[in-house]
């Protein structure tokens, strides 16, 4: 397990420690008969005396974030070569993950009952009726939550990236500007002919008599 996918485990943790604390609840309404509807999400500590813990919605709620966190730990696998690695950069696991988990938001998003605005479930978008509307503060609820966990892992994921001395993928080259500012360079200290001219040395192709004769015109005054 890389630090990668510890990080990714500790968020999972978080949100499911966060689902634990405040569950969702239905209230039973006085003013109608019939099955307990959602209410709120209350701090499981002191929820209403007359709410009911809503088991449907936060066992769906755990499921998602545990499918998440499969996937990310799946995704962050290292390399074999070098475990401490993954093999797919963070930023496109955390990038494939947000647009996922957004595309699966808005194409169930959660619908209330007409008239009373009463939660009622998640269905598929285009399968709505006139009887039924998209219920928009649940669907606010999820856009948010989803953004602000998009944006922690952002930053968590790019501290472990710089402790570790990597972006989070298998990267061959210099590991960092400095580095690659003091690779050396071609020589340019000597410009023009050098001091020793090719007809002097051995090499063939050069074999016959200098035809500059007498001073250069740049050593001229």
């Amino acid at each position: 397990m890389n630090k990668f996918q510890l990080t990714a485990l500790i968020a999972a943790l978080a949100n499911l420690a966060v689902l634990l604390l405040f569950p969702p609840f239905n209230n039973q309404s006085l003013l109608r008969a019939g099955p307990a509807s959602f209410d709120a999400f209350y701090p499981a500590f002191d929820a209403p005396v007359n709410a009911t813990l809503n088991s449907g919605l936060l066992y769906l709620e755990i499921f998602f974030v545990l499918v998440n966190a499969a996937l990310a730990w799946l995704l962050l696998q290292g390399a074999p070569q070098e475990p401490s690695r993954p093999r797919v950069r963070w930023q496109s696991v955390l990038q494939w993950l947000v647009i996922a988990n957004l595309l699966l938001i808005l194409l169930f998003p959660p619908f209330e009952t007409q008239p009373d605005r009463a939660f009622e479930g998640f269905r598929f978008a285009l399968s709505g009726s006139v009887q039924r509307g998209i219920f928009l503060p649940f669907l606010f609820l999820e856009l948010f939550l989803l953004a602000l966990d998009a944006a922690v892992l952002w930053l968590v994921f790019g501290l472990v990236a710089r402790s570790d001395g990597t972006d989070g993928a298998e990267f061959a080259g210099p590991e960092s500007f400095d580095e690659a500012s003091a690779a050396p360079g071609p020589d340019r200290s000597q410009i023009g002919r050098s001091d020793r001219d090719r007809r002097q040395g051995g090499d063939r192709r050069f074999d016959g008599p200098e035809r500059r004769r007498g001073i250069e015109r740049r050593k001229r005054p």
